[in-house]
């Protein structure tokens, strides 16, 4: 059986379980544009609506991930030493009867106190002195580019009706990560589910940490459909490449499709009533090699099947896979069929690696299998 590293797939196993218990989990870690921004709100439109989300919650989260986005393009072009990862952070998920958004950036430690002065102010007041507190702001006129009055956190927590949770951890003498938290309770929660009690933020700032060892850069937790197929290859945009890698990105692109298919044609759903299948997705680069990876649950009594099969594609060279691919197709038509194994042929040629794999036991009935792959500029030239 060719393994992944084992600190990797107990990495990715442990992420799908505790990111299982968000019906909706997205993590991006990298440079923010007002494009890429866009596409985060778009998707988190589409999922909400997914979820039939009232028309308050909805207007409520999406305002708020537009004041953290803004707030990481108006702080992320500080200027740090060249050993200091400036790379902005955000988060939202979705738990039993709250969404949760989370955005982290780089902060001068010059600006901290002035900065923990307001937050500590915006969580000392109530709805009535925030609405006095918001029009005592205006009418001095402290407004500045780098909305340095604070009146974005004052909005933000009279909107969620929360208190605004945050965190500073200092990087060196110059500078800290600062981390932010807003929670946006759903109207008329089900009663029938009760909250995690867990620190979220505390949990969110030691998955950074593991996100930054692993140098992941995307983490799409959701109910995989043909449909948000679009949404995962959107966001993967502006983690692949430059616009110049044409070649690059396009195998990058086909890989991601053949790997999100195999999640949402060939995975087992516990939960039968469910339109997509659970199952997770990650991308990270490193010196230009990216590693793209998925995870879901299989049927124990499919392992062996599965294991065969792409066994047979790695030990394949390239003339091999191409005589497998061409039997497998003539076989399938005269089933009527479409066959296993096309898929992962077809990601070994497109990316000229072998594939990586693990089954990881979950209990009688079901794995967690994973698969990854590696592509770089170099191996397909």
């Amino acid at each position: 059986m060719n393994l992944l590293e084992n600190d990797n797939f107990s990495f990715i196993f442990d992420l799908y379980r505790q990111m299982n218990l968000y019906s909706l989990s997205y993590i991006y870690r990298g440079g923010l544009s007002i494009d890429l921004s866009n596409k985060i709100l778009s998707l988190a439109e589409t999922n909400m609506a997914n979820h039939s989300e009232s028309s308050a919650t909805k207007k409520k989260v999406y305002f708020i991930m537009l004041e953290s986005l803004q707030n990481i393009t108006r702080h992320q072009d500080i200027k740090t030493e060249e050993n200091i990862d400036n790379s902005s952070f955000f988060v939202i998920q979705r738990l039993v009867n709250d969404y949760y958004i989370t955005s982290g950036n780089i902060v001068e430690n010059k600006n901290i106190e002035a900065l923990n002065s307001k937050l500590s102010k915006v969580n000392s007041l109530d709805k009535d002195s925030l609405k006095q507190y918001y029009k005592e702001i205006l009418t001095q006129g402290e407004v500045s580019t780098k909305g340095g009055a604070g009146l974005g956190l004052i909005e933000m927590a009279r909107k969620s009706g929360n208190k605004l949770a945050y965190d500073f951890k200092e990087i060196n003498k110059d500078f800290s990560h600062f981390y932010f938290q807003i929670k946006v309770s759903v109207p008329d929660p089900d009663p029938a589910f009760q909250d995690i009690d867990v620190d979220r933020l505390t949990w969110i700032e030691g998955l950074e940490e593991r996100i930054l060892e692993k140098n992941l850069n995307l983490i799409y937790q959701v109910d995989f459909t043909q449909e948000n197929l679009i949404s995962i290859l959107s966001m993967t945009e502006g983690n692949i490449g430059s616009k110049d890698d044409l070649a690059l990105r396009k195998k990058i692109f086909n890989i991601i499709v053949e790997l999100s298919q195999n999640i949402y044609k060939h995975a087992d759903e516990p939960n039968k009533e469910k339109e997509g299948k659970s199952g997770i997705f990650l991308i990270g680069e490193k010196n230009g090699e990216y590693t793209l990876t998925t995870g879901n649950l299989i049927l124990n009594n499919k392992v062996a099947a599965l294991s065969s099969s792409l066994d047979r594609v790695n030990k394949a060279d390239f003339d091999e896979l191409e005589t497998l691919f061409n039997k497998i197709i003539m076989v399938d038509e005269k089933k009527g069929q479409k066959g296993a194994g096309l898929g992962f042929i077809d990601i070994k040629m497109k990316s000229r690696n072998s594939l990586s794999y693990h089954f990881s036991p979950v209990d009688k009935d079901y794995s967690f299998f994973e698969i990854q792959v590696k592509v770089s500029e170099k191996q397909l030239n």
